[in-house]
């Protein structure tokens, strides 16, 4: 079951996160992630959260998606594909950037229409 609101169990998050080698954030940290995303997609499995993505947006031209994750024990089976299409359903007119760690699945996002970037800056944290 797929749902598409900012509702989402924060320990539950905190546990996929951990379960995705995600680093692990305050609760507060996560709340704030989710209340300032645009869009939010969640993955459910018997109840339980099993995957997550959101993208942070104007909603017009630019979104960047962040915190793509799928639990390890129900990758393969199209709920990153699927949360990732809810995510930019119907936005065609907005451009998508995507930020991966390294050894990301670069096929799986190219099958989903990006590409690689070289003309990005990034400053990171301090």
């Amino acid at each position: 079951m797929l749902r598409d609101d900012p509702d989402v169990d924060l320990d539950a998050l905190a546990t996929l996160r951990a379960r995705c080698e995600f680093s692990v954030l305050a609760r507060e940290v996560l709340a704030q992630q989710v209340a300032g995303a645009r869009w939010v997609v969640h993955a459910y499995q018997a109840g339980t959260l099993v995957g997550f993505a959101r993208a942070i947006s104007d909603g017009v031209t630019t979104a960047y998606v962040s915190s793509v994750m799928v639990d390890p024990d129900h990758r393969r089976r199209g709920i990153g594909r699927t949360m990732m299409q809810r995510l930019m359903v119907g936005r065609d007119g907005v451009k998508f950037v995507l930020h991966t760690r390294p050894g990301a699945a670069a096929a799986f996002y190219a099958t989903l229409g990006f590409i690689e970037a070289i003309d990005m800056r990034v400053r990171d944290r301090r």
